[in-house]
């Protein structure tokens, strides 16, 4: 995996897009970035991918009024904070209101907010561009190898079973 000029891993995309559809399914949050006067308006936000696109769900306010046919950044990460190990993706692009029968189309894709009373504004945000970086303490320098026995990205925050080396896996277990 190639370095970044910080000692990251560059994340391809392929393996980005894997990342924001595992991360929208298990109900974590992401976070949403919008242009305002003087500085960016960030928000936490329950999301979920289909049709490679990211969905999130917004009650009225600042965001949702300023959200259609917007540019924004979404961003997912996960950190290990005892082993300074981790990832994120950040994606921007145009971000649409759907209509109300889009909306009903999306069915079980629908993204599930944990507050008590969820928006009923669905938007779309339109990856045009996709990057990531992980990163991982065991680094000595920009040219050093990673070590082969960091987890999965995928499963990093599963338990590890007794006994297990620690080695790579396949994102399909």
């Amino acid at each position: 995996m190639p370095l970044d000029g910080h000692g990251s891993d560059v994340v391809n995309e392929d393996e980005c897009r894997t990342l924001l559809i595992r991360t929208g399914e298990s109900g974590r949050v992401g976070r949403l970035a919008i242009n305002r006067e003087g500085a960016p308006y960030v928000i936490p936000v329950n999301f979920s991918v289909c049709e490679e696109m990211i969905l999130v769900r917004l009650r009225p306010g600042f965001a949702a009024y300023n959200l259609d046919g917007a540019t924004v950044t979404f961003e997912i990460d996960h950190v290990e904070p005892y082993s300074k190990r981790g990832w994120s993706v950040e994606v921007e692009g145009p971000a649409r209101l759907l209509t109300n029968e889009e909306a009903a189309r999306i069915g079980r894709n629908d993204p599930h907010p944990l507050v008590m009373y969820p928006g009923t504004r669905v938007f779309s945000i339109r990856p045009d561009k996709i990057s990531g970086r992980s990163l991982r303490h065991d680094h000595e320098g920009p040219t050093s190898v990673p070590s082969t026995s960091w987890p999965d990205r995928y499963h990093e925050s599963e338990a590890t079973p007794e006994g297990d080396t620690g080695e790579a896996r396949h994102p399909s277990g």
